[in-house]
């Protein structure tokens, strides 16, 4: 691609910054080891530092930096507290029934008046129609309905006798390869250690208690409902959310330990079973506990079943299942750890940090603001993929994953479908664990039913609306005056482009065909016959929603013609070109999906020489905001549009820094809009863009374990965790459009640097990328014969495929040259830059 603007140094500066770093980085890599040999940080006593993971050296605190562990539906989050342990039980698909679903407002009979509203620049008018509509329709709508929210099930709680003396030599620590999280303690009486992981393979969760000094165990272990912490209310008072539950009733019997919920608002609720199990020793039951007496070590096995019908009790058919199950521990984390470590280890990045047995302590003052660690870097990019993985699987992400401490959720931990379920997802295939997106595509499917009765009763449209936010169902309810998200029309389409997209890194064929092409059809009917048409032919998003934000003229977040609307409009109708011309299907409706898309309206410039957030010429923008949306065109790599117009470039690189001037004054919120920021800037090889996205999430928005968070350390979130893995393989290397784009947008603080594992679209797997100042060396293995255009961040002065054939630059362009690709044929590429990477970096955003 040709670019045609620079924000760059000057030259002098860089040759002599090129030269340090040459020199630098001969030294910096490649260990290429993970030894663990180097002294311990803690009292010299032997923790056993997993290879990838993390160690503390102080219980949690807060339930922000409890160790999680979770196997894509059943979550635990461990505290980690020697003598009265808290270990909390969640799981993706509990959400206290809070709100019933009601008919959605029917707009529809009085669409034209409130286009006629928008036309006329009356906007909060619209707004407050819509709302006061509904009031008279349905009486309960009297206030924004929050959706149902995510709550803890249960705590299990351990109590073990305290010694006289205080604890020493503590420590916690997760294993992200096997997701076992470990803790361990010394006291006057032994040595003590507690592991538990969830079990992919068996669908429970696994805790062994035991003494590595041949102490006997003694214990209490109960269930206990999670309690409420009066000084987080952030969604609405906690006590008022637990007046959703009827009744708890919890029990233990011959070593088994029961939970029974049931709800107030609906006939369902969940239950949970625990098989406690002493070896050469005693399980008392004391009421609603067990007491263990003497044992050598305590294996528990913990089921959790949600219940359409609480009358209908699962605990029989549990306690069956428990009983069949082999109680040996070690047999039972080898099933899980074949599945969980299988999945975990494929991809692994090295950018010459620290090795050494470095604490969460020691970590967390490595931070330091303006400066991005190579440690840190590393350490969170394991912890990202680890959390986004261990919440994926059987169910998709809420936006705390499938954990909570809190029975008030921060907006109810819900699927919120205008960026931040879309930041969650985004490092799945990327990041090679295609089987995690099974249960996004299962959730779409099932709010697909409310999808159709938005689409039906807001605008009389066949097809899909999915609405911003939805747990339990998927009629949207949800919207006020403040925030008139019945105008949000963008969903639907912009979450097939995942679908699309899941085929494009798999090939699988099926899928297309009978899941992602039905649901892109759905989004296209929708604005078949949504789209209106204006007096030049050309089409009018009316209404039109940019998510969150409002022009900084009218105040009012309803508007015309937003950017992102007409953006992924744009890519849904390219896309479904795409695909049938492919495989020679829906002739006619090619025809009239061509038509559609030359009616988009197009893109505007501001007078800042941005690129406009509505694209409509009395709507002043308004940069100081922690959405992105605008950017759309440039979050799946280029759009044709943007590419083959030099303005709407530079204008889209104009906007990216207006919205880093925020950031750098207000940059506390939202973190999943760096990641919008970051896919952005690698779109057209941003790199201080980059490097500043790179910064900022590693230092800002990630609590002392790792955990991720939403504010600048402040509520847990894992909307980062699948985003900021996504933004540093893509920087490093991604394909669309036909080209595979090298080192795009690499950050300069990582002059060398070795990627492993990673997954582009055309089936193309990156076995190993490898670079350093002058020398780029990058393993490829493809799933099917095609060929080709490869981008360097710079122009070569030799190349070769297998260390034989010689590769020749295009006359035009000396950066670029075509590959043939053979399926299941490894080629390595060795490349020799003409100028250091380290010296491209700063021209990058010029020269990509």
């Amino acid at each position: 691609m040709k670019r045609a603007f620079s924000t760059c140094p000057q030259r002098t500066n860089l040759l002599i910054i090129t030269a340090l770093i040459v020199l630098m980085s001969k030294s910096l890599l490649f260990a290429e080891n993970n030894s663990q040999n180097e002294q311990s940080s803690v009292d010299n006593w032997n923790i056993d530092y997993p290879k990838r993971g993390m160690v503390c050296t102080q219980p949690a605190q807060h339930w922000y930096e409890a160790l999680i562990s979770g196997n894509g539906a059943l979550g635990a989050m461990v505290m980690g507290h020697p003598y009265n342990e808290q270990i909390i039980f969640s799981h993706g698909k509990l959400f206290l029934p809070w709100n019933a679903p009601i008919p959605p407002v029917n707009t529809a009979e009085h669409l034209d008046e409130i286009r006629q509203m928008i036309a006329q620049e009356q906007y909060q008018k619209a707004a407050d129609f819509v709302v006061e509509l509904s009031k008279k329709e349905n009486p309960g709508y009297n206030y924004k309905r929050w959706t149902d929210p995510l709550i803890p099930a249960f705590d299990l709680l351990i109590k073990t006798p305290a010694s006289k003396q205080p604890e020493k030599n503590y420590a916690r620590c997760v294993d992200y390869e096997t997701g076992v999280v470990t803790v361990k303690w010394q006291d006057d009486s032994g040595t003590f250690e507690r592991k538990l992981f969830v079990s992919r393979a068996d669908k429970i969760a696994v805790m062994l208690i035991r003494s590595l000094s041949n102490t006997k165990i003694n214990c209490r272990i109960t269930f206990a409902q999670h309690p409420m912490d009066p000084t987080n209310n952030y969604w609405q008072p906690q006590d008022k959310v637990k007046q959703g539950i009827k009744s708890t009733i919890i029990g233990s019997e011959d070593g088994w330990l029961w939970y029974r919920c049931s709800f107030a608002k609906r006939k369902n609720g969940y239950e949970a079973l625990a098989k406690i199990i002493p070896l050469n020793g005693t399980a008392e039951s004391l009421g609603n506990e067990i007491l263990i007496e003497n044992a050598d070590k305590v294996i528990a096995l913990i089921k959790l079943e949600l219940l359409n019908d609480f009358t209908n009790s699962k605990l029989d058919a549990m306690k069956k299942s428990l009983s069949e199950i082999d109680s040996d521990f070690d047999n039972l984390l080898k099933k899980h750890a074949a599945t969980h470590g299988e999945i975990y280890n494929r991809v692994r990045l090295n950018v010459g940090g620290d090795k050494a047995n470095l604490t969460a302590e020691e970590l967390f003052e490595m931070r330091k603001k303006g400066e991005l660690s190579p440690t840190l870097l590393e350490r969170v990019f394991d912890a990202d993929r680890y959390t986004i993985m261990s919440c994926s699987g059987e169910v998709a992400p809420t936006l705390q994953g499938i954990w909570t401490g809190t029975w008030g959720a921060p907006w109810s931990s819900d699927y919120t479908l205008n960026g931040n379920a879309q930041s969650a997802i985004t490092g799945y295939l990327c990041g090679n664990m295609p089987e995690c997106m099974q249960g996004f595509f299962d959730y779409i499917e099932f709010i697909s039913p409310g999808s159709r009765i938005n689409a039906k009763r807001f605008y009389d449209c066949r097809g899909i609306l999915i609405a911003s936010r939805t747990s339990t169902f998927g009629e949207n309810n949800h919207f006020d005056g403040t925030w008139p998200m019945t105008f949000w029309t963008a969903g639907a389409g912009w979450l097939s482009y995942f679908f699309y997209d899941y085929f494009q890194y798999t090939g699988d064929k099926d899928f297309l065909l009978n899941r992602a092409l039905p649901f892109m059809k759905q989004a296209v009917i929708f604005y078949e016959d949504f789209l209106i048409e204006d007096e030049n032919g050309k089409y009018v998003f009316n209404p039109s929603y940019s998510p969150e934000n409002a022009p900084s003229n009218t105040r009012s977040q309803a508007c015309i013609n937003a950017t992102m609307d007409i953006a992924v409009a744009r890519e849904l109708l390219r896309n479904l070109i795409t695909v049938c011309e492919q495989f020679n299907i829906e002739k006619e409706s090619v025809e009239k999906w061509r038509k559609m898309l030359s009616k988009m309206p197009p893109y505007l410039i501001n007078e800042d020489g941005a690129l406009k957030e509505w694209a409509h010429p009395d709507l002043k923008d308004n940069y100081n905001h922690r959405h992105c949306s605008h950017l759309y065109p440039l979050f799946h790599g280029l759009s044709p549009e943007i590419d083959e117009d030099p303005k709407l470039l530079k204008a889209c690189k104009v906007a990216i820094d207006k919205k880093i001037e925020f950031r750098k004054k207000r940059g506390g919120t939202m973190a999943y809009g760096l990641v919008q920021l970051g896919l952005a800037a690698i779109s057209i090889g941003d790199n201080d863009t980059t490097s500043f996205v790179y910064e900022r999430l590693i230092n800002d928005f990630h609590f002392r374990s790792l955990n991720p968070s939403h504010d600048r350390m402040n509520l847990f979130n894992v909307d980062i965790a699948g985003g900021f893995p996504a933004v540093i393989i893509q920087s490093m290397a991604n394909f669309h459009s036909g080209t595979l784009h090298i080192l795009p947008a690499l950050p300069k603080e990582l002059p060398a640097g070795k990627l492993q594992g990673a997954r582009c679209q055309g089936q193309i797997l990156i076995k190993s990328l490898t670079w350093n100042p002058e020398n780029i060396v990058i393993e490829l293995l493809a799933d099917k014969e095609q060929t080709i255009d490869v981008q360097l961040p710079a122009p070569f002065k030799s190349a070769t495929i297998n260390d034989q054939q010689k590769i020749t630059p295009e006359v035009e362009n000396p950066k670029r040259f075509q590959l043939k690709l053979q399926p299941n044929e490894t080629i390595r590429l060795n490349i020799r830059l003409n100028r250091p990477v380290a010296f491209i970096q700063r021209l990058n955003c010029q020269t990509y």
